[in-house]
């Protein structure tokens, strides 16, 4: 006669289980209690009972110590599951083919391993919560610095308001407003145009003659592109004078001067 498992209720051996299996956090075990019911197949029975036994305890301490490495120590309760729907009945492990067991199986945790856990996951929760908060300051950063090159421009002067001599707009343009992500912004592309005007002025130095056939040039460019409408109060009004000659934008590009009469000479 057979009850729930293999063989009769009487052929059955049971031990008691004292074990401690590993958590997923290195140090900190759950330590397991409770029964284990064995039999053994033919090939078994010959040896002694001390060999089944150790068999079938070495084959629940493998399953146990697979499981609950899995786990926490704050989800006690999902392995301890686990270990129950394995364990409960009866099977016949892998490597010990001539063997039936299952076991009835408590975790739990020591007062020294659950302080220990306690400690890791606060810890963990200090952490967490500094990296959100540093997260949560640089995001704000960005959105208040970095929202608009203007923002950026008024930080970055903010930043030099006790020390202006200190203040360096290069530095600011070459690594600061990138981060902005809009360097082509108008005041960017104005500045640039500045510059560049700025540097046609410094090469055409104080002689009037260059500075007239400049003018001149820029007004027949723009006259061919009909861009007439193209603000040039900051060409100088003055006509050149008498002994510089106007120029003429040849179709290959290139100015020459020319005659009253409109022959190149």
């Amino acid at each position: 006669m057979t009850i729930d498992g293999p063989g009769p209720w009487w052929s059955r051996r049971r031990s008691r289980i004292r074990a401690q299996w590993p958590t997923r956090l290195p140090g900190i075990r759950f330590c397991a209690r409770g029964t284990l019911t064995y039999r053994a197949h033919t090939s078994l029975k010959t040896g002694n009972t001390a060999t089944a036994r150790a068999t079938a305890r070495l084959a629940l301490d493998e399953l146990g110590r697979g499981i609950t490495e899995r786990y926490l120590p704050e989800h006690l309760t999902t392995a301890q599951e686990r270990l129950t729907l394995a364990a409960a009945r009866w099977h016949t492990p892998k490597d010990a083919p001539s063997l039936w067991l299952k076991a009835r199986i408590t975790l739990m945790l020591s007062e020294q391993d659950a302080n220990r856990a306690q400690q890791y996951q606060d810890a963990l929760r200090q952490v967490t919560l500094q990296l959100a908060q540093e997260h949560e300051r640089r995001e704000r950063f960005r959105q208040a610095v970095f929202e608009t090159p203007d923002a950026t421009r008024i930080w970055w002067l903010d930043r030099h308001l006790n020390d202006l001599g200190s203040l360096d707009w290069g530095v600011f343009k070459e690594k600061i407003l990138p981060l902005a992500g809009a360097t082509d912004d108008i005041q960017a592309k104005a500045e640039r145009i500045a510059q560049t005007l700025v540097y046609i002025w410094e090469k055409l130095g104080d002689n009037p003659g260059q500075h007239a056939r400049f003018t001149t040039t820029v007004r027949a460019v723009l006259d061919q592109m009909g861009w007439n409408d193209a603000p040039t109060a900051w060409l100088s009004p003055d006509k050149p004078p008498a002994a510089d000659l106007p120029v003429s934008i040849s179709d290959e590009g290139e100015p020459h001067p020319v005659t009253e009469a409109g022959t190149a000479r």
